[in-house]
Parts: C-alpha cells; sequence; structure tokens
C-alpha cells in the first residue's frame, strides 16, 4: 500500500499505462497489466483520470465536474485508492515507486496458437466424457473408489511418503500450468512461477490479468486445472483396469502407484468444492454470478444473520449492494457451509486416516523393535521424522501470525506468576 501522500488543489498526478474493460453494471475495470493490479470504478470516475492525466490539478478537475454536475466534488479520497493500488505514476513530479514486482513468465514463448486446440469445444467434449467415463467406474467398480490405504503405494509407509510429497509437487504443478495454458487460450497473460513456502518449493500461476478477457471466456481458465485433474484420473484408471482385465500387465508396485494419484487427484477436485474459501470452482461460481467479493459478502451476511441472536456480533451495511448480487449471496451463504462440510469430511475421510495409519505403521514397527526387522524400525523412525517437520512446520505457520499475541499473553501471565508469588 502507498504511502499517504499530501493532495492539494494544486497537485498534478499523472498515472501509469491502465487497462480499460467494458461497462458492466455502471462499473469500469482499470488497472495496471504489468503486475496484474485491478481495481473496478464507477463508470464516471474515468472522467477523473482522463482529467488528470490532461494535466489538470486537482482543483481544477474538482471545478470542472462541479460545475458539469452541479454539485460539490471531492475526488481526493479515490486518488488516494488508486495511489494504494499503485495505479500513480507520480505527484508534482515525485515519481511513486511500484513495490509490486513485474510479472515474469516462465513460458512466454507459448502462445494461443501452440495451446488454443487444448481447450477447444472439442477438448472440452473430450474432458466432459472423461469426467463421466470416471464417474461411471467409480459406480460400477467401487473397490476403485480411492482409500487412504491407496496412499501408500510402496510396503515402506517412509518411501510411499517422501516420494509422494515431490510427485504431489508435480501434479501440483501441472494443475497450476493448465491454468497457464488456458489463459494463454483465450489470448491473456497468465503467469507461471516457481515460489517457496517456508522451505518448500511450490508452483503457482498469477491470474490476476484475467478480468480483461470477457466473462464467457473466464471459465476455460478457471475449469482447466480440474479438467486436466480429470484427464490424469482417466489415464489411472484404464491402465487399471487394463491390468484387472489382463489386457495389459502392471508390475504390483505400479498398480498401486497408480491407485495412489487416484486418491491424490480425486481428493484435489474435492478441494475445490470447499465452497469456503477461494478454489477454481469459487471463482467459477462468482464469475456466473458477476460477483465482485461473493465469498466476503456471504460471510458478511452470515454474520449479519447471526447478530440477531448473537449481541456481541456488529451487522454491516449491505443495502448499498446491487440486486442480483444480494440474491446470489443469499444462495452462496447456503453453499458456504457446504464448503464447511467438504472441509471437515477432508480432514475426517483423508487427513486424519492418512495420519492414523502411519501411526499404526510406526508404532509397529518400533514395538517390534529393531533386532526384529531392522528395515521396519528404520522406516518408523523416518516416518517419525518426516510427520514431526511437516506438522511442525504446519503449526509454525499457523501460529506466525499469531506470534505476537501469544508472547503478550505470556508475558501476562509470567508477570502475574511474578505478582503472586514474589
Amino acid at each position: 500500500m502507498a504511502d499517504n501522500y499530501e493532495l492539494t488543489d494544486e497537485s498534478v498526478v499523472t498515472f501509469h499505462d491502465l487497462y480499460r474493460g467494458q461497462e458492466e453494471d455502471g462499473f469500469i475495470l482499470v488497472g495496471r497489466q504489468d503486475i496484474g493490479s485491478y481495481v473496478s470504478i464507477p463508470a464516471d470516475a474515468l472522467e477523473v483520470i482522463d482529467l488528470l492525466s490532461a494535466g489538470k490539478t486537482i482543483g481544477e478537475t474538482e471545478h470542472i465536474l462541479e460545475e458539469k454536475y452541479g454539485e460539490e466534488v471531492e475526488i481526493r479520497e479515490f486518488i488516494q485508492d488508486l495511489l494504494d493500488n499503485e495505479m500513480v505514476r507520480s505527484v508534482n513530479g515525485s515519481a511513486i515507486a511500484t513495490t509490486s514486482k513485474a510479472q515474469k513468465d516462465l513460458f512466454s514463448g507459448i502462445t494461443q496458437e501452440h495451446v488454443g486446440w487444448m481447450f477447444s469445444k472439442g477438448a472440452w467434449v473430450i474432458y466432459t466424457g472423461m469426467a463421466v467415463v470416471c464417474v461411471v467406474i467409480f459406480a460400477v467398480y467401487p473397490n476403485y473408489i480411492p482409500q487412504p490405504v491407496d496412499y501408500f503405494f510402496h510396503p515402506l509407509y517412509s518411501v510411499a511418503v517422501g516420494f509422494m510429497f515431490f510427485c504431489g509437487w508435480i501434479l501440483v504443478a501441472i494443475h497450476e500450468l493448465a491454468h497457464l495454458f488456458a489463459a494463454k487460450s483465450v489470448r491473456t497473460e497468465g503467469y507461471f512461477s516457481l515460489g517457496h513456502r517456508l522451505v518448500f518449493l511450490v508452483a503457482q500461476t498469477n491470474l490476476g490479468n484475467i478480468w480483461t478477457i470477457p466473462r464467457n471466456k473466464r471459465y476455460t481458465v478457471y475449469l482447466a486445472g480440474m479438467a486436466w485433474d480429470t484427464v490424469a484420473i482417466f489415464i489411472c484408471l484404464l491402465l487399471i483396469l487394463g491390468s484387472d482385465y489382463n489386457v495389459i500387465t502392471l508390475a504390483p508396485l505400479w498398480y498401486n502407484f497408480l491407485k495412489a494419484i487416484v486418491f491424490i487427484k480425486v481428493w484435489g477436485i474435492i478441494w475445490q468444492f470447499r465452497f469456503n474459501m477461494q478454489t477454481d470452482v469459487y471463482y467459477t461460481v462468482a464469475n456466473y454470478f458477476r460477483c465482485k467479493n461473493l465469498l466476503g459478502d456471504a460471510k458478511t451476511y452470515i454474520k449479519n444473520f447471526l447478530s440477531r441472536f448473537i449481541k456481541r456480533i456488529e451487522p454491516r451495511d449491505m443495502s448499498n449492494m446491487p440486486d442480483h448480487e444480494m440474491s446470489a449471496v443469499k444462495w452462496y451463504s447456503v453453499f458456504y457451509f457446504v464448503g464447511t462440510s467438504v472441509t471437515l469430511a477432508t480432514y475426517f475421510l483423508r487427513t486424519i486416516p492418512l495420519l492414523l495409519l502411519q501411526v499404526r505403521k510406526a508404532l509397529d514397527g518400533l514395538l517390534a523393535g529393531y533386532a526384529a526387522s531392522p528395515v521396519d524400525f528404520a522406516d518408523s523412525v523416518i516416518l517419525i521424522v518426516l510427520n514431526t517437520i511437516s506438522y511442525g512446520l504446519l503449526g509454525y505457520v499457523l501460529l506466525r501470525s499469531q506470534w505476537s499475541s501469544i508472547r503478550s499473553q505470556w508475558s501476562g501471565i509470567k508477570q502475574w506468576f511474578h505478582a503472586a508469588f514474589a
């Protein structure tokens, strides 16, 4: 966020090259494509940007607009919002530094001509057909429905956990790559990059410029990741079926590995239906209802409802929200709880069972002892170390944002003890 600059009647403001979208519901999207920063402003506000860009001072701009509309005009707060979103190039000749990084693409040489066929109408028919076939296979062969034990494709759980960590990262990268290629297929920029979360290398796709394309084309970008996930599940299921019917020969290890991939990908798609988070499905729904902040507004609506029964919850005014958005928010509030249920199901049907299987495996190896089976004992120790690191880092991430509060509370507890027992 930019610092507060002193904006006076004599201030001259210039802007970066700003993208301007089409008017929609009285608003126009403006922003910088180089850093993927956009704001939705009333269509009339473009006149402010145009006058300032023409060299008018803030005072002159306000005077022109007051004469035109016959009412007092105040634009300083609007300019400050543009400053905060890094749209302003300079104020009174002083350049405003851009703190956001320019978006860089590892696949800048790939264009719509290269990847358009992957997301053509014919391709989407194939993706849909694959999804239907996968559902049919699960219905006809219930034993193919992923189970937590499928994750441990190797007899040594530590090998399975370690290998699937890296394999899972590759699968996530492919999912993100689908979003990037889909963005390129509709002739907008998507920026694929390698980043990190703590000490882990991750793949990430910045789709900030998706707002520059027509709404109906955004579905291609939002759904691309799940489409490619479906392809992976479809191929794995066909290979498993082929092996079971002796059409092809798969070694037990490869057979189990394919089941592990199905487990990861199926739960990856289920994860997208966490309507209480900003997932691919959420963005698809928000795009359909033409809502700018569907999740945030749904949370506000739920809090306002609860405020009727819980006095300490302060309601917020939502009277200025357009009717179509309010209608969507009311419907989405129900799906918000569906998403919460999906989240809970993920933990109880996936995360906790995976953890319990590892705990049991580790205890069996440790209780048997090193002498009984050095390999199983070592497997147990490595398994414990891997989980300790994994959950330790998770705890660090969760507590890091609360660390100042925890230290303050701990300091208060120590002072209380000193005062009580001095």
